[in-house]
């Protein structure tokens, strides 16, 4: 089914009846699906309670139907599905239909993605704790044979590890309590553990080890720094969140230096793993642009913001914010890389989150405020990642294909608004207040040992952490929108979700003159 998708079949009529089979045989695991959930077969000759109905349902979450964007085939019309139309009567301006469309063609059926991810891994887990997958002792039987044996105990170890990672990955990412408690944790990691690359499956068994690592340490940032949105906006406002990242840094050091090693892994994996291992970054340091637009609310106020244009961010926070700049870039560069050696089509769903929430996260943190020579680096990268995503599209109502064209929409108004902002700042600067926003001003001699940790990479510390003599010889190089209280990177009520998961994830765009 999944296959049916993604490879179109030659000769004459080749999509069309690509497209019918796709269609068919996704009808048929409709049909197989309900009849595992409601249990409609003989239990003496269960053909679909298996091993592989786990497996298949842990690919169905991470590749999805085409009939995911489209209503249900039902007698009647479900309205639900039907997008409402605007009152004509109202003066509906652009850019609410910008908004609107952003609704439409990527909250909604990102929304309905990860509904669709969640109800087949709850049912993959069900069926899992039915097999006994979970089980530490495996009942002997003696008909088996060695080799046979062998072989389902690395399936079972395989799908034990996909469910946790896939499990854990997407209630992180969409913000619910993962349904796999602590004391499965030692029947995950404690099973054998691989002795080497020249056996089978021991690479995939060392990846996933790894990814198990990252997604461990993922939760924990979570944890600590988003436990309630009142525990949150304490943290930021007080400055303990600092403490925290320092801690939270080190341990991605230590993570990206023992498993991201290209000269061990398979490439597929390390490409995985390295969109894995900058989007676990990129999260956490985007706390420190959290804490920028959470101070400036409490200094202003909610509603006496549209005029103001600040003067300084914090030299911590803007190491941080250059932190998530640089990572949004790694990931939208292996992008790049991915499409020219054929493998973006073939991503899963997860790949394309991550790609659409790191090219959010990157608008965010450059409206916040950025230097011209790292907003035309950072923009360019987007740029060649929106081609990247046109020229290797899926068809036309993938995910992928949606978000680049409304991406495409919106950078260049974003450049445009960026340069504008920047000449009314110079206007206007003998009026500006001072707040949390703008270049950092470092002191005179140019020691900022006190205040910064670990160096960022070299790629962006060389034009970004240099040494700046004083403001006013940066200010003219100095870009940043208007202040709006969408540059956040989560909604805080929301317990850190992405904000792929929320409506209003860029109106600080929608907002500016077209």
């Amino acid at each position: 089914m999944v296959s049916s998708r993604y490879h179109i079949l030659p000769g004459p009529g080749g999509e069309s009846r690509n497209f019918f089979i796709h269609h068919r045989l996704w009808q048929h695991c409709q049909q197989l699906t309900m009849r595992l959930i409601f249990g409609q077969e003989k239990s003496t000759k269960s053909k679909i309670r298996s091993l592989g109905t786990v497996e298949a349902l842990l690919i169905m979450a991470e590749w999805h139907p085409r009939s995911l964007h489209f209503p249900p085939e039902t007698d009647g019309w479900d309205d639900d599905l039907i997008p409402t139309a605007s009152n004509p009567a109202e003066n509906t301006e652009s850019e609410d239909i910008s908004a609107n469309r952003w609704l439409e063609d990527m909250i909604e059926p990102s929304r309905r993605s990860d509904q669709m991810s969640w109800m087949l891994l709850g049912c993959a887990l069900s069926l899992a704790h039915e097999l006994g997958i979970f089980e530490t002792e495996e009942a002997d039987s003696p008909d088996e044979e060695p080799e046979w044996k062998e072989q389902m105990a690395l399936r079972r170890q395989r799908v034990q590890r996909l469910l946790y990672v896939y499990i854990n990955q997407l209630a992180w990412r969409i913000g619910c309590v993962s349904p796999i408690p602590q004391s499965l944790n030692h029947a995950v990691l404690g099973g054998r553990k691989p002795r080497g690359l020249s056996q089978p499956g021991n690479t995939w068994l060392m990846f996933m080890d790894s990814w198990i690592e990252l997604t461990k340490l993922a939760q924990s940032v979570t944890d600590m720094f988003f436990p309630s949105a009142k525990f949150a906006r304490q943290q930021l406002h007080s400055g303990r969140y600092i403490g925290l990242l320092e801690h939270f840094r080190p341990l991605l050091n230590q993570w990206k230096d023992k498993y991201l090693q290209p000269e061990v892994l398979d490439k597929a994996f390390y490409n995985d793993l390295f969109i894995e291992y900058h989007f676990v970054r990129v999260y956490t340091h985007s706390v420190g642009m959290q804490a920028v637009v959470e101070r400036v609310l409490a200094d202003t106020g909610p509603n006496n913001f549209e005029d103001m244009r600040p003067m300084t961010i914090d030299p911590t926070d803007y190491e941080y914010i250059q932190e998530v700049i640089d990572g949004c870039c790694k990931i939208l560069q292996k992008v790049v890389h991915l499409a020219e050696v054929g493998a973006l089509r073939f991503s899963p769903v997860r790949i394309v989150l991550r790609i659409t929430s790191a090219s959010i996260f990157l608008m965010k943190a450059l409206s916040l405020g950025t230097r011209q020579t790292v907003l035309q680096e950072s923009l360019e990268i987007l740029e060649r990642s929106i081609s990247a995503l046109k020229s290797n599209a899926l068809d036309d109502v993938h995910l992928s294909t949606r978000y680049a064209t409304l991406l495409d929409m919106h950078v260049s108004r974003l450049r445009r608004n960026l340069l504008a902002s920047s000449k009314n700042a110079k206007n206007s600067r003998g009026t500006t207040r001072r707040s949390s926003m703008g270049p950092p001003s470092w002191p005179e001699n140019g020691d900022r040992s006190h205040t910064l940790g670990t160096p960022i990479s070299q790629d962006l510390a060389s034009t970004d952490l240099g040494f700046m003599p004083s403001i006013n010889e940066i200010a003219d190089d100095w870009l940043s929108l208007p202040f709006d209280p969408s540059m956040a990177p989560f909604g805080m009520s929301n317990g850190g979700q992405f904000p792929m998961c929320e409506g209003g994830a860029l109106d600080f765009i929608w907002n500016l003159p077209s």
